[in-house]
C-alpha cells in the first residue's frame, strides 16, 4: 500500500490494503485497474447520491431509519467472508468515482 502524504491518497492492490484504509478512514483511496474488475464483482457498491435522493424522497425522510438495521440483517445472513463483509459495510461511507482506468473512493463528508 502506496501513500502519498501530500492528498492523503492511498493505492489499494488488494483487499488487505483497501480493509486496512478503510479502517483508518482515508479521505481518498484509488483502486488500479488491475484491483478494479476483482472490487466490482465481489463489493455491494452504495447507491449514488441520485439513487440515494430518491429513495428518501420516496419515504419522506425515513429511508434511513429503515434501510440501516435492513442492510446489517442482510449483511449478517449473507455468505460471504467476514472480510468482504466488513468492506461492504465500511464502503457505504465513500463515493466512487472514475478516475480514468482506476476507481476513486472519497469520504462522503468531504463532498458536502
Amino acid at each position: 500500500m502506496r501513500n502519498n502524504p501530500q492528498d492523503d491518497c492511498v493505492v489499494a492492490n488488494n483487499k488487505g490494503e483497501l480493509l486496512m484504509a478503510l479502517d483508518e478512514k482515508r479521505s481518498f483511496i484509488l483502486i488500479p485497474k488491475p484491483f478494479k474488475d476483482e472490487f466490482l464483482k465481489n463489493t455491494q457498491l452504495p447507491m449514488s447520491e441520485t439513487e440515494k435522493m430518491g429513495f428518501e424522497l420516496g419515504f419522506l425522510g425515513g429511508a434511513n431509519l429503515i434501510s440501516s438495521p435492513l442492510y446489517h440483517l442482510i449483511n449478517w445472513l449473507s455468505k460471504d467472508s467476514k472480510e468482504q463483509k466488513r468492506i461492504d459495510s465500511k464502503i457505504r461511507k465513500y463515493v466512487i468515482k472514475t478516475h480514468d482506468e482506476d476507481l476513486l473512493l472519497s469520504l462522503r463528508q468531504l463532498d458536502y
